[in-house]
């Protein structure tokens, strides 16, 4: 419908009412058009049409009559005519065209003719009413109204048009996009062009990934912020949520959340800033449609990286089994990148009611990024198997201490639950791994047979000794006897029994030197020599001299650190332990770096 006919169409119902006023004695002629569908359009008012209510006292007047109504309308303020400055009105209730098309003539639509202030003198011009052209009226009427729709309908086709148009560049955009090598990136970055608005991509933990089009103008929200607040609990692809705005939230610009879900993959979440302009009905599509690419995007990585991920498993299997020519696993370590004749140590983390999962991949990743070295993994029938690489220039002690630090960091930011159990061997070299495997795996053994599960328990093979063969594979029972036959006395004793029990503890740990043991614990070395000496007579075992006691002592106290029971136990033979939830204040770095200085420092 071309523009030019709406002008047509009201100037000639502006004409006919013109017309009819003048042939009545009016001064002016009004259409009043009370419907349920308001009419906007400016050229209903130029034609001379008054979009009205439909409870509007003049409607209902009109309604009520069976023919031309007088009306004062200064008796009634809110009125349609009441603002134009008429004194009187006749009112015509205008027929129903039958042959109206539809949707002219909407369901329960009311036209009056209101003839505005008869001019001074003239008799009351009911009588000439029935002159008036009422079916040409009301067909006039028709035609402006069949127009206004029209042109609606040409202006939502031609906005769906163009709508539709937007969408194809768009999708050709982001097709292109799809080959670019940061492709997230990439998409992210033309999601933002093309919307002229900010994008962030954020992980399903509110993390921010990317994001495109903030500066100085326009701060970087906290998307964890939005999903707490807005988030689904759990969500599924769909149509964009909108983030309002309000009292409630802290949020100044409204957003469109859009969360990355492929295949029942919840992979992230798409926000789309609305800055500097309001939200329009392209931005909505191409929200949609990035966040459907980059769910793609984000399953083909995780694919690769489970392929890549298997590999490197079962590399780290054949290195422990030692099977397989070295030769060949030289080849598959260049290939994936990784080197087969480095020193490791190996953790054994023990299954024990903990569902692993994809814990052995987090664990590994969590520690390459706190030790800052490569950690191989893989997963056994009772647990799960970490090969750290060791740096040639940190001595043994100390990147065993940054080992079992680094684990009970990882597992506490996991929230791994309060019953890791863990074993780490020495550093040895790759055709001792086979040894190293069995050594951590009975020192994990001893921590699942005498700890309470509690809490995260990481001992090294260092720290059990050879005592470790008779507490893994000995009767229960029969070792718990041997500790009470062995240190009962001194554990019942309340009142020496604890401090003999830690003069004990350090001795050991200083290599049975009184020396040593009485500078660490401040007193005199006499003091020490008293103290053996008064465990003797309670225990009746000559720690001080005869070896075989020696050896029962120094294994009955280690089934008690095993326990749990180390107040006072000497540092270096502590069980290394983390509770869930209480991660320490101190960034991991840190903590490690502290950790392997200490370990050196009692190492010279």
């Amino acid at each position: 419908m071309s523009a030019a006919i709406l002008p047509a169409t009201a100037r000639m119902l502006a004409e006919l009412l013109t017309r009819t006023a003048a042939a009545t004695g009016f001064r002016a002629a009004r259409i009043l058009l009370a419907t349920a569908a308001t009419a906007t359009d400016g050229c209903i008012a130029r034609a001379g049409v008054v979009v009205v209510r439909r409870d509007d006292p003049l409607v209902r007047l009109a309604e009520a009559a069976t023919g031309p109504v007088p009306f004062p309308v200064a008796q009634l303020s809110d009125t349609a005519l009441a603002g134009i400055g008429s004194a009187a009105v006749t009112l015509l209730l205008l027929p129903s065209n039958p042959a109206a098309p539809q949707p002219v003539r909407n369901a329960g639509e009311v036209r009056v003719l209101a003839l505005i202030d008869p001019h001074p003198g003239g008799e009351h011009p009911v009588p000439a009413a029935a002159r008036i052209p009422i079916e040409l009226l009301d067909s006039a009427v028709d035609a402006v109204l069949e127009s206004v729709a029209a042109r609606h309908r040409h202006d939502e086709l031609e906005h769906a048009c163009r709508l539709a148009t937007a969408r194809i560049d768009a999708e050709h955009r982001l097709d292109a996009a799809d080959g670019a090598t940061d492709t997230m990136a990439a998409l992210v970055r033309l999601c933002a062009e093309i919307s002229g608005k900010p994008v962030l991509l954020c992980d399903p933990r509110g993390r921010v990934v990317t994001a495109a089009g903030y500066g100085t103008r326009v701060a970087l929200p906290d998307p964890a912020a939005i999903l707490r607040a807005h988030g689904p609990a759990h969500p599924r692809r769909g149509a964009p949520t909108m983030v309002p705005t309000g009292p409630d939230s802290t949020l100044t610009r409204r957003k469109l959340l859009a969360p990355i879900v492929e295949r029942d993959n919840h992979f992230g979440w798409l926000v789309l800033d609305e800055y500097p302009a309001g939200f329009a009905d392209l931005d909505q599509y191409i929200l949609t449609r990035t966040a459907r690419r980059l769910g793609t995007q984000f399953l083909v990585q995780h694919r690769i990286a489970r392929v890549a991920w298997n590999a490197r498993s079962s590399l780290t299997r054949q290195l422990v089994r030692g099977s397989g020519a070295a030769e060949d696993l030289a080849a598959s370590g260049e290939y994936l990148g990784v080197n087969t004749q480095a020193r490791r140590a190996l953790v054994y983390v023990l299954r024990h009611r903990t569902d692993t999962g994809d814990l052995e991949r987090e664990l590994a990743q969590r520690m390459e990024h706190l030790l800052d070295a490569e950690v191989l993994s893989t997963r056994g029938s009772e647990g799960i198997l970490l090969l750290v690489e060791a740096d040639d220039a940190t001595p043994p002690a100390a990147t065993l201490t940054r080992v079992k630090t680094a684990l009970a960091q990882a597992a506490t930011e996991l929230r791994v639950d309060p019953e890791l159990i863990a074993g780490v061997s020495g550093v040895c070299e790759p055709s001792a791994l086979a040894r190293a495997y069995r050594e951590a795996r009975e020192v994990a053994q001893c921590i699942d047979r005498f700890s309470e599960h509690d809490r995260h328990r990481i001992l090294a093979v260092d720290d059990l000794g050879p005592a470790r063969l008779f507490l893994a594979n000995g009767p229960v029972g029969a070792i718990h006897q041997f500790v009470e036959d062995t240190l009962g006395p001194l554990l019942r004793d309340e009142a020496a029994g604890p401090e003999l029990l830690r003069t004990l503890d350090y001795w050991f740990g200083n290599g049975r030197s009184v020396r040593g043991t009485a500078a660490e614990l401040g007193v005199h070395e006499n003091t020490v020599r008293l103290r053996l000496a008064k465990v003797h007579t309670i225990t009746g075992l000559d720690v001080a001299g005869h070896p075989a006691d020696q050896l029962s002592v120094q294994s009955a106290l280690l089934v008690q650190r095993l326990r749990g029971s180390t107040a006072g136990a000497h540092p270096r033979a502590t069980v290394t332990s983390a509770h869930t939830g209480n991660a320490t204040d101190r960034p991991a770095d840190e903590l490690l770096a502290a950790a392997a200085g200490t370990e050196e420092r009692r190492t010279a």
